[in-house]
Parts: structure tokens; sequence; C-alpha cells
């Protein structure tokens, strides 16, 4: 493969990031000036978090995140072959996705434990502020129904449509770093990256979105309204007490289970090369070394940093 062939790869990727980065670019200025807005009306909204959350999520959904379909929508992507999954798959598929997500949530917590500790005081979690001081049925509608809906078909089918002609391997890992970026926190990096890895890894294989839509909205219900729930039991009753212990218990027993699925399965879980082979040496200089994807990791890199050490 020649270097004139490379240098086109890496401007198809180099625009992917422009385009990613102008979608986040587009969200941060319609959310902030919607807050903005809001309070500068009704500036006894300041403590009302869930009308915070409807204010600044309203206009992401019905605003922002189509714009970002658009700027992403590849018309000659090609389709990728379909393939229904069996419920015995999706519940192991769910387990693995559970341990993941378990996964990243210690390292992401480990990381903000730690930045804490280098800084003097805690890093703030905005995801654990939203699910436990606002209205459980706010939360619960843009968490478990908008989001995974929104996000599946913008970083699982827009973005693996159009990197999958490029192997799977790319477009699992490309849509996996993307959609951890997109979060801008250590907190949920590490989980996000994880389940967007996982996520991508399902669609190219069924081709289906409704199979990580669905399992996207379980995880989100667990983590936003059980747990939710669960962080709100009164902790001096033995029984509360017990409740919350058996549901530990549980979560890291899945967890565990998922993770020793992973283990077991990883050989099975291959993945095929595109209509265009980037060569083993080439690909992170490729996919990532290039200035749209630079300027998109930089810049939430950058802001994730300051979230961390600012915020």
């Amino acid at each position: 493969m020649n270097t004139q062939d490379y240098k086109a790869y890496k401007k198809d990727f180099s625009s992917i990031g422009i385009r990613m980065l102008i979608s986040t670019v587009i969200v941060l200025a319609i959310q902030t000036g919607a807050s903005a807005l809001a309070l500068a009306l009704f500036p006894q909204w300041q403590d009302n978090l869930a009308i915070l959350l409807v204010v600044t999520m309203v206009p992401l959904y019905l605003i922002a995140f189509p714009i970002s379909f658009a700027l992403l929508r590849d018309k000659n992507a090609p389709a990728i072959e379909k393939h229904p999954m069996k419920p015995g798959q999706l519940v192991i598929a769910f387990m693995m996705l559970y341990g993941l997500m378990i996964l990243g949530n210690l390292i992401g917590l480990a990381l903000t434990a730690g930045i804490g500790i280098i800084k003097g005081s805690p890093v703030q979690n905005a995801l654990l502020n939203v699910i436990t001081g606002g209205s459980l049925w706010i939360t619960a509608i843009f968490t478990v129904l908008c989001a995974p809906v929104f996000e599946e078909y913008l970083f699982r089918k827009l973005i693996c449509d159009r990197a999958v002609k490029y192997g799977e391997g790319v477009a699992v890992v490309l849509s996996g770093l993307l959609f951890g970026l997109f979060h801008m926190n250590f907190n949920q990096f590490f989980y996000a990256f994880f389940l967007g890895c996982f996520l991508a890894f399902l669609y190219v294989k069924t081709g289906n979105l409704k199979y990580t839509i669905l399992l996207h909205m379980i995880l989100n219900f667990l983590g936003s309204v059980v747990g939710a729930i669960i962080m709100t039991l009164d902790q001096s009753d033995p029984l509360m007490m017990i409740i919350m212990t058996v549901y530990s218990l549980c979560i890291y027993a899945v967890a565990i289970a998922g993770i020793v699925l992973l283990i077991v399965k990883r050989r099975k879980m291959t993945l095929k090369q595109g209509e265009i082979v980037i060569e083993k040496g080439q690909r992170f200089k490729t996919v990532i070394l290039n200035v749209g994807m630079i300027l998109y990791c930089l810049v939430l890199f950058a802001i994730m940093i300051a979230q961390a050490f600012v915020g």
C-alpha cells in the first residue's frame, strides 16, 4: 500500500475527528447557552437541579444531537450485515458489559481519588450529583430513554458505519474512544470507553442497533434509577443495610461472572478485516495521528483535566 493511500485514509479519519469536535462544541455551546439564558430569566432555578437538567437536556436531544447526526452521516457507508441475537446471547452480553462497566468505574474512581489527593479536594462527580440531587423520574427519562437511543445512533451506527470498511477492530476501538472522551470527565471515561468498545463489537457483529440500545438502557436503568434508590436508603435501618449488602454482592457477582466470561470466550470474539486493510504498524498513525483526531483528543482531554482539577 503506497503513501498516497495512507494520506487518503488519514484524511478520512481526520474528517471524523473534526466533525466530532464540531459536534462537541455545539453540544457545549447549546447546553451552556440554554442554562445561562434560563438562569438569567429565572434566577430562582439556580438550586433546582431537576429544572436545570430539563433546560440543558431538551435542547441537547432536540438540537445538538440532530446536528451531530447530520455532520457524521455518510450516505455511502456500507451496510453492516444483520445477524440476530438469541436471548441467551443477550444475557451473556449483558453480564460482560456489566463486568466492563464495574471494572471501568473502579479505574475511574481510583484515578479521581488520586487526583483528589494531589489537589487537596475531591473531584466532583457530575453524574452522581445528577442522580442523587434531581428528580428520579426526570433523570430516568433522559438517562434511560433518551441517552441510549441518541448515543447508540451516533457512536455505534454513524461512527461504526463510517469506519468499518477499515476493519471491525478499527471501528470498535474508534467508537469506544470517541464515546469515552465525549463524556468529558475521568469519572466516566474508562467505563464509557470499555462499554463503547463492547457495544460497537456487538453492533458490527449483528448490524442491529436495537440490541445495543436495549443493553445500554438496562445498564443506565441499573446505574441511574436502581443505584439512586439504593443510595437513598436509610443506612441506620438494619433491613435497609441488608438490602444494600445483598444488592452490592449481586452487582459484584454479576460483574465478576462477566469478566470471567470475557476471558473464557475471548478467542471466539474475533474481528474481521475490512475491505481496506491498514497494516498493523500503520494503524495508530493512520487512525489517531491525524489533525482531526489529535484536535478532538487534545480538546476533550483538556476539558477532562479542567473538570478534575478546577471543577
